[in-house]
This record gives C-alpha cells, structure tokens and sequence, in this order.
C-alpha cells in the first residue's frame, strides 16, 4: 500500500475550514478555493493570506492620512480587510504549499490598498 504524504497544514487546514465555514459570506469564492489550497494569490486581504499562509513575520509602512505614527502594526494589518488604505504591508510567511515543487520556501507577500500584489519567493542562497 502506497502512502502519499500531503504538503498541506492540517492544524491550518482546520483552522481555515472552520473560519470559512462561520464566515464564508465574507472570503470570496476565488479566495476561498485558494485557502483550502494554502497558497496565498493576488488579491488576498492580508487575512485571507494569513488563512492560506499560516505564520507571518512583517513589516507595515502604516498610512499617515490614517494611522498615528505609533500605531500598532498588526492593528494596521488587521484593519486592512475591510477598511483598505494606502499602508503599505509586506508579510513573510515559509510554507510547502506556496512554491509545491520547491518545497519548504520563504516568501514575501507585499499588499497595496489591503490586497496582494505581489508574492516574491526569497532565494535562500542569499
């Protein structure tokens, strides 16, 4: 009897099929597939990329026409889901699922206006 080990998260994949199930309304569709998936795609809010991605360092370039400049970063990211500004987020997250054929990968995830928009993979040889 073969035996395949799967890449996904399951402590992750429970905690997101659980989110999606008491608030799905919310998660489009799209977002939905790609979370139960674990890979984080272009235009996830940073909740819905933390759902797929798991962990997460960060750095936030908080808006000024929004946030004090002492404002807690992670309210800054939180915040970004429903009320999208012009902060700017970049969070790091190391997973199996993000870059399959690569493995365990680090890679960065930078938002604009609450959204992904880009998703760089960072090259462990530096």
């Amino acid at each position: 009897m073969e035996m395949t080990k799967s890449i996904l998260d399951e402590k992750r994949l429970d905690w997101a099929k659980k989110t999606i199930a008491a608030y799905g309304d919310q998660i489009p569709l799209t977002a939905q597939e790609s979370i139960l998936k674990q890979k984080i795609v272009i235009g996830m809010s940073p909740y819905e990329a933390r759902l797929a991605g798991g962990a997460y360092s960060f750095k936030v370039q908080a808006d000024p026409a929004v946030w004090p400049t002492d404002a807690d970063p992670n309210l800054v990211i939180e915040k970004q889901a429903v009320h999208p500004d012009n902060s700017k987020i970049w969070l790091t997250f190391e997973t199996a699922t993000q870059f399959p054929v690569d493995g365990l990968a680090r890679f960065t995830v930078y938002f604009e206006k609450g959204r992904v928009v880009s998703i760089e993979k960072i090259d462990s040889a530096k």
